[in-house]
């Protein structure tokens, strides 16, 4: 989706971010995070892992226990009110009201955010086209598919055109072409300048569309950067997943191999019953991190040849 822009001007500067709850838990351990305007980046992790306790923070709903947090300057712990105007804000879940139709919600949060009606009306007609929603204008949000609604959260986030989108798994539950659609728009608002820092499962995306990526794993930043940077962290270039006979059939076992001749002589000698072979991934670069995948699963085997 982008290409990594020599930007100068810092968007969001998080410093030894620490979150720590009463019975002390530290859900964020010294997280310490930099985003340059107009960077998308993506925050990967699995479930647990403290994203979302990260994002809260950033977006002012939780309070740190100590560090500190600054957008386009302003200190978000000292000054919230004043920082989350500087943000469009999607969480995992919020509360709709029910009972208005999707075009009464939208225009109503515009004036929320301060602008006119009759910029409201503008900026809600075009959200409605850019998300196809066009056809549940007159619908209760009450009506609505979990999709749909997540769809108006992101139209939500994106009123009022702000400098900086802070989005908690916006894809999370929907079908590829939505997916598709949401990066199109994602896309779109970003080529106009806007900063994107967007947790999400879909290691694809983070992949295929982000400037850099950031893995979170027990509360703590553990590797983040561009993803050549991060996959030069594990340079093995092949994978290949295989099995031995029924007795291994429902436990497929996996290796890495730097040259694909290793793969091929592998085969020769081992001669699996079935195989599948593919390049490394971010994925991989991420579970040789962590140790897990971002459901938070080990793997039986996970081993470079």
């Amino acid at each position: 989706m982008c290409s990594l822009r020599q930007a100068t001007e810092i968007a969001v500067s998080v410093t030894n971010l620490v979150k720590r709850y009463k019975k002390g838990t530290e859900a964020n351990r010294g997280i310490d995070f930099i985003a340059q305007k107009g960077e998308v980046i993506a925050i990967l992790g699995p479930n647990g892992a403290g994203k979302t306790t990260f994002l809260r923070q950033l977006t002012t709903e939780l309070k740190p226990t100590s560090g500190k947090i600054e957008v386009f300057g302003v200190d978000v712990i000292n000054e919230p009110q004043k920082a989350k105007l500087l943000m469009g804000i999607s969480p995992q879940e919020s509360g709709f009201f029910e009972t208005l139709t999707v075009k009464q919600h939208l225009e109503l949060f515009g004036k929320l955010k301060g602008l006119s009606k009759a910029e409201s009306q503008l900026q809600t007609a075009e959200l409605l086209k850019a998300l196809d929603l066009k056809n549940e204008t007159r619908k209760l949000v009450g009506q609505l598919s979990g999709g749909q609604r997540r769809r108006i959260l992101i139209g939500l986030a994106l009123l009022g055109n702000p400098p900086l989108l802070v989005l908690d798994e916006p894809t999370s539950g929907l079908d590829p072409a939505s997916r598709r659609l949401v990066w199109n728009v994602l896309k779109k608002v970003n080529d106009e300048g806007a900063t994107v820092i967007v947790s999400t499962h879909y290691m694809e995306e983070a992949e295929r569309l982000c400037d850099r990526v950031a893995f979170i794993n027990n509360g703590q930043i553990v590797a983040s950067g561009t993803v050549a940077e991060l996959r030069a962290m594990f340079p093995s270039r092949y994978r290949i997943h295989y099995t031995f006979g029924q007795e291994t059939a429902e436990m497929p076992q996996t290796l890495f191999f730097d040259t694909f001749g290793e793969v091929e002589n592998f085969i020769k000698l081992r001669e699996p019953t079935e195989y599948q072979i593919a390049t490394s991934t971010l994925e991989d670069v991420y579970f040789s991190l962590v140790g897990q995948d971002l459901n938070g699963n080990g793997e039986g085997e996970s081993l470079k040849k």
